[in-house]
């Protein structure tokens, strides 16, 4: 099931496309990493789910609801978002921050409540520190405590790990699995440290200038990232039956005329294949992609 599906969705601003036909699905109890560079429309993504800005065209759909209807409203209740900026008050302690948003929310937890809350984040040192002498990494996780006050099933994060240290970064990775799996709240989360995403995303959606060149899982991902021998030839098709012939059956054949190889050959033995299928090499090396240079990749290919 889909917690979030999109069909269609445009966004203009000042006669700009900004966002393109966007379709997407976001599964239920998933971590979808969105990834795009600055300026694809994630932010923009992010502020029409939440009803923080309409569509020009196309329609979305949360929790089953479409977003014309009126009860999407209170199916909005279940959802938490950080979206460009956390608001969090300096000048009060991290309780009083959490006061705070019980009053916009609409809830109240007892004190143990806050206690368990604060714990959560691993802040229950600092409930009455002053905010403004946390450290990035502590007004972060108190951002992400705040966005728990409403007990939700959804949670939009934009690029919560900027300018986190590496310290910082591995105990909001640890707290987002947690709020996962023990609590299953799905997570949409944007961010440009695709290594982090790597250690904790279950699927992802790759965006380019506003259009969504890909959905994939994290396990085909892997499978596409793996180790592989890559090959352009002048001849792809005498390629593709020569690599058949030395009993590859693992290889993908890219649009741009490449071709991967994922059995355990040699290079040695490649070229020498082709060489004797009189096909000639054009580039061959061995490589093991990350999510960063398959989506450099996919960018490529789309152009």
């Amino acid at each position: 099931m889909n917690l979030i599906t999109t069909n269609e969705l445009c966004k203009t601003y000042s006669k700009k496309l900004v966002i393109d036909h966007v379709n997407m699905h976001i599964p239920e109890g998933s971590i979808y990493g969105f990834v795009g560079e600055n300026g694809s429309g994630k932010t923009t993504i992010m502020r029409l789910l939440t009803g923080l800005a309409e569509p020009t065209s196309g329609t979305y759909e949360l929790f089953g609801l479409k977003n014309n209807d009126p009860r999407i409203f209170e199916k909005r209740k279940n959802i938490s978002a950080i979206v460009e900026r956390i608001s969090l008050i300096p000048n009060l302690t991290a309780k009083q921050n959490i006061r705070y948003y019980e009053l916009y929310t609409g809830r109240t937890l007892t004190e143990e409540e806050k206690d368990e809350l604060l714990k959560k984040v691993n802040l229950q040192d600092v409930g009455n520190k002053k905010v403004r002498n946390f450290s990035l990494g502590m007004r972060q996780r108190l951002g992400i405590a705040l966005a728990l006050v409403s007990n939700p099933k959804l949670m939009f994060l934009d690029e919560p790990m900027n300018g986190l240290d590496p310290e910082g970064i591995a105990e909001l990775r640890d707290l987002l699995i947690e709020l996962n799996q023990k609590d299953g709240i799905t997570v949409l989360i944007s961010s440009h440290i695709l290594s982090e995403l790597e250690k904790i995303a279950t699927c992802y959606g790759f965006i380019s200038h506003g259009k969504i060149i890909e959905e994939i899982t994290a396990q085909e991902l892997k499978d596409r990232c793996r180790k592989s021998l890559m090959v352009k030839v002048d001849d792809v098709e005498k390629a593709e039956k020569a690599i058949k012939e030395l009993g590859a059956k693992d290889y993908k054949v890219s649009p741009t005329g490449e071709i991967r190889i994922y059995d355990n050959f040699k290079i040695k033995d490649v070229m020498a294949g082709l060489d004797a299928a009189g096909v000639n090499i054009l580039a061959i090396n061995s490589s093991e992609e990350s999510v960063e240079e398959y989506y450099l990749n996919l960018i490529k290919e789309g152009k």
